[in-house]
């Protein structure tokens, strides 16, 4: 089978990490793949990975795009390489890639509905719906993303398919010790330490969690965010505003999650709205005690009391009042860590993921 994959950046996200998992996992199986991403913005590392299992890697580029030339440019890749099958992730994507892999007769097109999208403006969710009549299937992480797939963004409800993201839970076995990760980041050695990965941007919700610690007002907790995005500046600005910057690290992209994750007493995931985020599976993984927004995906992965705390989203009271449980009772805490990491071995594997993906993939 050949595999064509549009997707808007390389950076390090959580679309390009599965995308990473299912060339990974398929090239051992045969298969011919080709990576368009359409930005000129891409993670070195990432891409090499890529290339590394048998990938053809092709940037194309604002401008290119912009201009014209990289449109035709694909679509004549598209022509020439006869593809079985596109596979598109991200907005640009999804409107781009579906729109010329239909041009070029691409025989099946697969598109995946990420998220849920409430971010998207109007006019973004026009074009969404006008080119999903391409898609003969749409990939969603959760069943709770259907009905916004079908109302919103104008899915077929029979040609809609659950294959949920997926961690190997072998990487997550050792960690480096907290007093070294308390140390690298210049936390002090004592007190509680919180930590969450994310892109640092609304979505995300994490200055719903610096006013949790508000709340809390404790000196005995510290915050560790890892990540990067458009809204650092204000989240360090708020941080100050409620006398917070002592006890708020802002840890920055870092690609040796799997290591740092095991040294933090809980993981905090505050999103507003998301898919199936592979940060809180990773906590989980990891085996640490969790507490995550009752939103979407979150839900499909943690029973409230069982594999962690899922709290209202957008409420800061709640969350302070989640993280003090576990901080008091943390036998308890780690307790439900335990679960937590059981019910991912058990069910949210890379090995069943990609076979599940294969399978969509080949029907005809």
């Amino acid at each position: 089978m050949k595999l064509v994959y549009f997707i808007d950046h390389l950076r390090s996200d959580g679309s390009q990490t599965v995308l990473r998992q299912l060339v990974e996992g398929l090239a051992p199986r045969g298969h011919d793949q080709m990576v368009i991403c359409l930005n000129d913005s891409w993670d070195g590392p990432l891409v090499e990975r890529l290339r590394t299992a048998g990938a053809d890697v092709r940037i194309v580029g604002k401008m290119a795009l912009a201009s014209g030339y990289g449109l035709v440019s694909v679509w004549h890749w598209l022509r020439s390489a006869h593809f079985d099958v596109a596979v598109t992730l991200l907005f640009v994507s999804d409107v781009i890639g579906r729109a010329l892999a239909g041009l070029a007769g691409v025989p099946r097109i697969v598109t995946t509905l990420q998220t849920r999208n409430i971010n998207y403006t109007s006019l973004q969710r026009w074009f969404v719906r006008q080119t999903m009549h391409w898609a003969d299937a749409v990939v969603i992480s959760s069943i709770e993303l259907r009905d916004f797939g079908i109302s919103e963004e104008g899915a077929r409800p029979d040609r809609i398919h659950i294959i949920p993201h997926a961690v190997r839970v072998e990487d997550y076995q050792s960690s480096v010790d907290q007093k070294s990760l308390r140390i690298e980041f210049g936390v002090p050695v004592d007190g509680w330490l919180l930590g969450s990965v994310g892109r640092l941007t609304h979505q995300k919700g994490f200055d719903v969690l610096l006013h949790a610690l508000s709340v809390l007002s404790r000196d005995d907790l510290n915050l560790l965010l890892f990540g990067v995005g458009e809204e650092e500046s204000k989240l360090r600005a708020l941080a100050a505003e409620l006398n917070l910057q002592e006890r708020v690290h802002f840890a920055g992209y870092r690609r040796d999650i799997p290591r740092l994750l095991g040294a933090l007493d809980v993981y905090v995931q505050p999103s507003r709205f998301e898919g199936m985020p592979l940060a809180l599976l990773e906590a989980m993984a990891a085996a640490r005690p969790v507490i995550a927004s009752s939103i979407d995906g979150n839900r499909d992965l943690i029973e409230n009391g069982v594999h962690g705390w899922l709290v209202p989203p957008e409420d800061p009271v709640m969350l302070s009042t989640a993280i003090q449980e576990a901080i008091s009772d943390f036998k308890e805490a780690q307790r439900r860590g335990i679960s937590a990491h059981q019910r991912v071995a058990a069910h949210f594997g890379v090995d069943s993921m990609v076979l599940r993906w294969e399978e969509l993939l080949l029907r005809k």
